[in-house]
């Protein structure tokens, strides 16, 4: 009786000892794969040499007549091979993360170096390349989403799934993974903030009494080559990194303008034939509005009339002006529109209007704030603001004869203007370069990019 019960506790430890060799051997071999890609194969490592260290104590109870102590050990020792197991995918997760980091990292930074209208597809096609080879090793990628914030950051987020080799012991066949990367771009000191383009015209830019321009980190350039090329009247301030005068005439009756550069090499026209052409079929005409208001985008022909002063608001979006002009007194607030002329049309800001317009942050318009089509005939342009004007995004009206007046301040702390010539009178003006800002032609300094997290 003693002999068999001997022999069958025997018998179970030789069982025990198969079973757990081919579970020993199976970890072995995941380990050994994963070994060089795994962050974590030191911590799977001291877990092996643990169980080849009780390897050998198992054997030497197995020759225990008993057998007691074998069985317990074998018992023991399924849980903590699953756990080993448990280890090696985790280490596995780890590693399949840092690479997908890295990749997203990839495409959020190619797609702030685009910087155009299209960064998107810029960072996708870095991220489907940098995909390819986690999708070959069994990755399954999930969401993928891009977006730019107000504040220029963009950023990309990927998730996917880690199929696993030993949880699916604990019924999980997966394991959710992702990657978030946040790319922030930093303006160079020396980006031109305001354009004029008119090589003959006497001025290219007027300040008239009581005119401040405070943009301390951009630049003016002013092509004109004409005498004078640009006039600065009495009690005039220009306080910019630079302005840059292309003729070497200018009339200086007096005031501020220590950063004047005269004979300088001004910088070319950047969006000339780039900017995109919405539709111009009229959807909304000869429209009367006779009180506070939303306006919604659409195509406005025959000109809008804003009688009284409403409150407009205008919904996110592209306003085509054709055929007509705005004429507006009041407030008008908008963020995330677009205004295009479709011909010489505009909007006339009258005295006593408030303005507060941003442009939108992504997408075909994004930093557009008005523009026109390409090819029209010189003509003017008012922006009369009493009230104040808050305003983001870049003005492209190179065919504009450009005059603000505003007997209150103006701020523009994301700001582009491209125009034929421009006068300022009466205003107080403090501006900065946009997401759209211009590099200077003489091998300016570029805008830094960088990761945030």
């Amino acid at each position: 009786m003693n002999m068999t019960i001997a022999y069958n506790l025997r018998e179970n430890s030789r069982r025990s000892s198969y079973v757990f060799d081919r579970l020993r051997n199976q970890i072995t071999t995941v380990f050994l794969r994963e070994r060089a890609m795994s962050l974590r194969s030191r911590i799977v490592e001291r877990s092996l040499r643990a169980i080849r260290l009780l390897s050998i104590r198992r054997r030497r109870l197995v020759g225990d007549s008993s057998g007691q102590v074998a069985i317990i050990v074998a018992l023991m020792a399924l849980p903590l091979m699953v756990a080993v197991g448990i280890g090696v995918d985790y280490a596995r997760a780890s590693t399949a993360r840092a690479k997908l980091q890295s990749v997203v990292d990839a495409a959020v930074l190619a797609g702030a170096t685009d910087g155009s209208n299209t960064w998107t597809t810029t960072a996708k096609a870095v991220l489907d390349a940098g995909l390819t080879q986690a999708k070959a090793a069994g990755l399954t990628v999930g969401t993928q989403t891009f977006a730019i914030d107000a504040g220029g950051n963009y950023t990309g987020t990927v998730t996917a799934k880690l199929p696993t080799t030993f949880m699916v012991l604990v019924s999980q066949d997966s394991m959710d993974i992702g990657a978030t990367a946040t790319a922030a771009v930093v303006p160079a000191s020396d980006m031109v903030c305001i354009l004029l383009l008119d090589k003959s015209a006497a001025p290219g830019l007027l300040l008239n009494g009581g005119a401040t321009i405070n943009a301390p980190s951009c630049q003016v350039h002013v092509a004109s080559t004409a005498n004078p090329a640009a006039t600065f009247n009495a009690g005039t301030t220009l306080a910019t990194k630079k302005t840059c005068v292309a003729g070497a005439n200018v009339l200086d009756n007096g005031g501020s303008h220590a950063s004047l550069v005269k004979s300088c090499t001004t910088t070319a026209d950047p969006f000339a034939g780039t900017l995109p052409t919405p539709s111009t079929t009229c959807t909304v005409n000869n429209l009367n509005v006779n009180a506070s208001t939303i306006l919604t985008p659409g195509v406005y022909c025959g000109g809008v009339n804003f009688n009284g002063s409403p409150t407009v608001s205008l919904a996110a979006g592209v306003y085509v002006i054709k055929g007509g002009n705005w004429n507006f007194s009041g407030t008008l607030t908008g963020t995330g529109v677009t205004f295009y002329f479709a011909d010489q049309s505009y909007i006339q800001f009258n005295g006593t209007s408030t303005l507060n317009l941003t442009a939108p942050t992504s997408g075909t318009y994004a930093n557009l704030l008005i523009y026109e089509a390409a090819g029209l005939a010189k003509s003017s342009f008012t922006m009369n603001a009493t009230n104040g004007a808050t305003l983001q995004g870049l003005i492209y009206l190179p065919s504009r004869q450009f005059t603000l007046n505003a007997n209150a301040n103006v701020t523009s702390n994301k700001l582009t203007m491209v125009l034929d010539t421009l006068t300022v009178n009466t205003v107080n003006w403090t501006l900065a370069s946009s997401d759209k800002s211009i590099p200077t032609s003489a091998g300016g300094a570029t805008a830094s990019i960088y990761l945030k997290k």
